[in-house]
């Protein structure tokens, strides 16, 4: 069973989830939640008004996350398929 974060273009790996969430369309609780709290909110407010933005930050986070505590040798993994 499987579910899309993105109702409005679901094959698609857009900024899309953001705008769903100010219409109140988020997948999970915990999504909906980013768009209602103050500490966040603005985060959810920037990304779905400004592609720009939202790609920058997914590239920034995705750069720092490959280097974080990176399995090697028999303790790691290669994984052809990530769904």
């Amino acid at each position: 069973m499987s579910a899309f974060n993105d109702v409005m273009t679901p094959g698609k790996f857009d900024y899309m989830y953001y705008q769903n969430l100010d219409k109140g369309l988020g997948l999970l609780a915990s999504d909906q939640a980013l768009a209602a709290d103050r500490r966040t909110k603005p985060f959810v407010e920037l990304y779905a008004k400004n592609k720009k933005a939202f790609f920058e930050a997914f590239a920034q986070v995705k750069e720092k996350l490959s280097t974080y505590k990176i399995k090697t040798e028999k303790d790691g993994e290669v994984r052809h398929r990530c769904d």
